[in-house]
């Protein structure tokens, strides 16, 4: 008989993985995924995503036979991501310098999803990433037509043309067509968000429910910087309306999020606070780093300095908040 799913084991056993990843404590998080494993009531998605995390980290410390090796254990137990799984692989190939090997999976990957818009993304930011311009320029445009043709569901079109436009600029090209139809897009694209913003606040506006309608700048600190704040500054959690769990924390944000883009804000902009800059900078400025007017300030200061995440973040980049994990794979799932 299994043993029914407890969500407060899993948050706690989550939390714990979380902070053995982020310290490089690469054999605690694995044991904490074979423990998993092991259990019969564990579902397949929690172990293959947590196999995931152990593979990016690895990858982004240069580790790439472990981290290739993780992604390929998530695959043999049934890892379903879009795209397919084997693009890290790939990916990682090209990081390791093994290009023949990471070409021959690139282009069996492309065979088996011609069309497919996040294949192609990551095939291009792949090549882009270890300086292969001429590949990402390629793969990237390909993205582009496919995107720009389905009216770019995915929110993915920006993405690959502002890399694109870096790997042109790289190979000493001027900006193509392609690049100019990109604009033409984002203007058509403007317009419409325009006026379907207008449509929705005249209909609020009919039944009487306000709509602010403003950017917003929201501060926020990883779970480790959570505590350290705590420990580092007596009275840094006093007066909050909420104080729970970080879970708990970033769900409750998440919705807030969602709750006030649906209420016409935006851009909604996360900056992840640095303990150690924003001790420095309540030094240089006299403010004391307990007062949330000071913590306001800080990231309005650095979001004018082009810093923080526009959120959402896109399904396939990193969860804003600080996670380590893919967006559709934490807050966005």
């Amino acid at each position: 008989m299994s043993v029914d799913w407890d969500e407060d084991d899993e948050a706690a056993e989550q939390s714990a993985f979380r902070a053995a990843l982020a310290a490089g404590r690469i054999d605690e998080a694995t044991a904490i995924i074979d423990a998993r494993a092991a259990a019969p009531d564990t579902p397949k998605w929690l172990v293959t995503s947590m196999l995931e995390a152990v593979g990016l980290w690895l990858a982004h410390a240069g580790r790439h036979e472990e981290a290739i090796a993780s992604f390929e254990r998530a695959l043999a137990l049934g890892w379903d991501v879009v795209p397919d799984g084997r693009c890290e692989i790939a990916r990682v190939l090209l990081l390791a310098g093994r290009h023949e090997e990471a070409d021959g999976l690139w282009r069996e990957l492309r065979d088996a999803d011609p069309d497919g818009v996040w294949t192609l993304n990551a095939g291009g930011m792949a090549y882009a990433q270890v300086g292969r311009d001429a590949e990402a320029v390629e793969w990237l445009g390909e993205g582009v037509r496919v995107a720009i043709a389905l009216d770019d569901p995915e929110h993915v079109v920006d993405q690959m043309s502002d890399t694109r436009r870096v790997s042109l600029k790289r190979l000493g090209r001027d900006l193509d067509e392609l690049e100019r139809e990109v604009e033409t897009f984002r203007a058509r694209v403007a317009v419409r968000k325009h006026e379907e913003l207008t449509k929705f606040r005249a209909a609020a506006a009919r039944i009487g429910t306000p709509v602010r309608g403003r950017p917003a700048t929201i501060a926020w600190l990883s779970e480790t910087d959570e505590q350290a704040a705590r420990d580092r500054w007596p009275g840094w959690g006093d007066g909050l309306v909420f104080d729970e769990p970080f879970d708990q924390r970033r769900r409750r944000m998440e919705r807030h999020l969602s709750e006030r883009r649906a209420q016409g804000d935006g851009p909604l902009i996360v900056v992840t606070i640095d303990l150690n800059r924003y001790a420095a900078w309540c030094a240089e400025h006299g403010h004391e780093p307990i007062d949330r007017r000071s913590r306001s300030s800080f990231v309005e200061v650095h979001r004018a300095l082009g810093e923080g995440r526009a959120w959402p973040p896109g399904r396939n980049e990193p969860c804003w908040c600080g996670s380590e994990r893919k967006y559709k794979r934490c807050c966005g799932g």
